[in-house]
């Protein structure tokens, strides 16, 4: 998964990044290119984290007010922001002709007008808004964004402080939104709020923060810009910090869930809720990006799922064996770095070049190895490309054998390469502020599922592999519509899991805890992936022998991060781009 955060529509916290399309002959409008790089500025200067993780010289782009530390804000707010995002919009469409603007600014208006309606959205369905939450939730990333904070100067280093002295303003406004619901009836399930708070307490009774204390003494002592004084002065600092702000915040993020638990329900589904199914079937189009109708998707997830099964079947009448050797792969790669390596290699026959990129290998810190995903890449600034860094969770929850498929999702032809080729490419800045998981995570499913052709695994083998990954997807897509959509409780999903296979009682509850805790979650990985492979289909379709792979992947990385509507829409484009 790749690992970002997105803050409510008012905040526009976004970490992950956008691709482009090259432009045609027709000229840029400037009037237009200045509007867009006016919004950019606003984006990325919205907070400390955000400027942080989009550029390492906000004064290249015209940013020289820094912003301070996270902004607390209220559930009036987002309700409001709303109305300024209609006038936006309105503005934006009375002001500009679309037919005459270059080719690449038409998508980045084609992509802004889409953004910019389903943020209108988010406002309408305010009273499901926050930013907590077992998995994605700011108080589990909020450790390793800190800990990877990019210190360069002393602006930066003022910037991360401010950012630890209004941790607790923003959490108690987190807190105040999650009190608004439970008078709205949207509060989430008594087991997502336990799962948060178990984690928050985990972070404080086992030293969780020192992962902060580590790296930041580290980094300290390695800045050429402070003298030694100031090293010892600036650790010290830290410290009082990590205590006075920090740790205060969390428990008092403990303290306040814990006092709504005895108002949360046991029902995880959102159609439980006031508007509860309508906000879910937002939900799933904003974080998916598929214009499909839920009903639409869930019957393509079903077929997939039934076809996956059937072929999974064949093979093992043909020779069960297949079924243990398929996994003798990872034998041949001792390391992440020789996975990389031999990945790095071997994808340049069906995907386009791009420039050299370098990378970093970490491992996440024990203490938080049971809330985070498998491995996560984070994303680089825009304007510093070659600091990339993928972290992989050794936590003995995650099967080790997959480490070569979890690569290829988060390093090459995954996350890490999309986001360095987009980068490499001439595109309007605000498009690297534009949010799409569906495509994001869609593609690096894609990449990871593609990628085991090159594992060296036999042709049934790889067969077998990728029909298990498409099974487990479409599995778990469904489980998520049937939770949220239809309203299955715990024993409904069981039911429906044992259709394929034989579950038990705990694993099915974890299986319904996880897509209660995160509503819509895991349909980026599966939607994304089954819209990637319906784009090929279409791109078969138009282009028919002149059609490759290489051309198919190098069309969808040039047009970058949008909604699947807008991808295929401009495949009849093709040879304009």
């Amino acid at each position: 998964m790749k690992y970002f955060y997105k803050l409510t529509a008012l905040l526009m916290m976004v970490f992950i990044l956008a691709g482009c399309v090259p432009a045609r002959n027709t000229a840029d409008n400037p009037d237009f290119t200045a509007f867009t790089e006016e919004l950019f500025r606003n984006e990325a200067n919205s907070d400390s984290l955000t400027l942080n993780y989009t550029l390492s010289h906000p004064e290249n782009y015209g940013i020289t007010n820094l912003p301070g530390g996270f902004h607390a804000f209220s559930y009036e707010d987002l309700k409001a922001s709303g109305l300024s995002l209609e006038n936006l919009l309105a503005s934006m469409e009375e002001t500009y002709d679309r037919d005459s603007l270059s080719l690449k600014q038409q998508i980045l208006y084609d992509i802004l007008c889409d953004t910019l309606q389903s943020d209108i959205q988010d406002a309408e369905y305010a009273a499901f808004s926050g930013a907590l939450g077992p998995t994605t939730g700011i108080q589990a990333q909020l450790p390793v964004l800190l800990a990877e904070f990019r210190i360069g100067d002393k602006a930066d280093l003022e910037q991360y402080f401010s950012l630890l002295t209004t941790v607790p303003e923003y959490f108690h406004s987190l807190l105040a939104l999650e009190q608004k619901k439970k008078e709205l009836g949207t509060l989430s399930s008594r087991t997502s709020l336990e799962h948060i708070i178990s984690q928050c307490r985990e972070f404080l009774q086992t030293g969780g923060f020192s992962v902060l204390t580590t790296t930041f003494d580290k980094k300290v002592m390695g800045f050429s810009f402070l003298s030694e004084d100031e090293k010892r002065s600036n650790i010290s600092r830290h410290n009082d910090c990590i205590r006075q702000y920090l740790l205060p915040a969390y428990q008092d993020l403990v303290n306040g869930l814990t006092e709504l638990l005895a108002s949360s329900g046991e029902d995880g589904s959102l159609s439980s809720r006031p508007d509860g199914s309508s906000y879910y079937s937002h939900l799933v189009r904003r974080i998916t990006g598929s214009s499909l109708p839920l009903d639409e998707l869930e019957k393509i997830m079903a077929e997939k799922l039934g076809t996956a099964q059937k072929t999974l079947m064949d093979y093992a009448k043909k020779d069960p064996s297949l079924f243990s050797s398929c996994q003798n792969y990872v034998s041949n790669y001792p390391s992440p770095d020789s996975i990389l390596s031999a990945l790095q290699e071997r994808i340049t026959a069906d995907f386009p070049q791009m420039a050299d990129s370098t990378y970093e290998i970490k491992y996440v810190d024990k203490a938080l190895e049971d809330y985070l995903s498998p491995a996560f890449y984070l994303t680089p600034p825009l304007d510093d490309s070659r600091t990339n860094v993928i972290y992989i969770n050794n936590s003995s929850r995650f099967d080790a054998s997959s480490l070569f498929n979890t690569l290829a999702h988060e390093g090459y032809p995954g996350h890490l390469y999309q986001t360095c080729y987009m980068h490499n490419k001439n595109l309007p800045k605000l498009r690297y502020l534009l949010d799409y998981g569906g495509y994001t995570e869609g593609w690096a499913t894609y990449a990871e599922i593609y990628s085991y052709k090159y594992t060296g695994a036999s042709k049934d083998e790889i067969g077998i592999l990728r029909n298990n990954m498409i099974l487990s997807l479409c599995l778990y897509g469904l489980c998520d519509i049937g939770v949220h959509a239809h309203g299955w409780n715990r024993e409904e999903l069981l039911s429906f899991l044992n259709r394929y296979g034989s579950w038990n009682s705990d694993t099915a509850d974890s299986v319904y805890d996880a897509v209660a805790d995160e509503p819509a979650s895991y349909l980026k990985y599966t939607v994304g992936y089954l819209e990637f492979t319906r784009l090929k289909e279409k791109m078969k379709e138009e282009l028919r022998d002149a059609y490759s792979e290489k051309v198919f992947h190098t069309y969808i990385l040039d047009m970058g991060p949008a909604p699947f509507g807008i991808l295929e829409k401009y495949i009849q484009k093709y040879k304009a781009l």
